[in-house]
């Protein structure tokens, strides 16, 4: 279209542009306005979501980074170390020391969990263990440990995260709590009262 038949189309349309009642342009205004608020609160929701999905993402890549971590560990042992050579967050933790205090009740520790916390209230004592381990090999530990001294034990609560048991002997009482913690790991608190 040439600037003559653009002149001459504005020119036609012109005369019935002017003849339109305000209310319809006011109309015409609010409905353009809906769409923008509508295109605009449609971009918000979409970045929104973009950003729940990556934000996911960044909680997970870690726990799958470690998990393929682990098994290329199994295959070839001694792999993380050498990774870790060049991917400084891939280095092996050191492991946890144990705290200050002593071990409680009848039953050894499970290998491999450390003592995190140690605390004497009058006759009770209250013990923590922390550290990597499978939650059922754990369970299964403690659970024959006290049966083999002789306690009889009370189940208390249990979960698919956590399980608190009670073992008793003549005078003695042992609290027992194996808890799955949330970014892998277990604890283990025991708490006894002395005689």
């Amino acid at each position: 279209m040439n600037k003559s038949g653009f002149l001459a189309l504005a020119a036609q349309l012109a005369p019935g542009i002017f003849r339109v009642r305000c209310g319809t342009w006011l109309a015409i205004a609010v409905g353009l306005l809906g769409v923008f608020a509508l295109l605009a609160w449609g971009a918000v929701s979409l970045f929104g979501w973009f950003w729940g999905q990556a934000k996911s993402l960044a909680e997970i890549a870690p726990e799958a980074a470690r998990g393929a971590i682990g098994r290329v560990e199994q295959a070839v042992p001694g792999a993380r170390e050498q990774l870790g050579k060049f991917v400084p967050a891939l280095k092996p933790e050191p492991p946890p020391r144990d705290v200050s205090g002593t071990d409680v009740g009848p039953v050894a520790r499970y290998p491999g969990l450390a003592r995190s916390h140690w605390h004497r209230e009058g006759r009770e004592i209250t013990v923590r263990y922390e550290g990597e381990a499978d939650f059922a090999a754990v369970l299964d530990h403690y659970v024959k440990g006290f049966a083999a001294q002789g306690y009889a034990q009370n189940l208390l609560s249990a979960t698919s995260g956590e399980e608190k048991h009670e073992y008793l002997k003549s005078a003695d009482r042992v609290g027992f709590t194996l808890t799955q913690k949330p970014k892998g790991g277990l604890k283990v608190t025991l708490v006894a009262v002395l005689p």
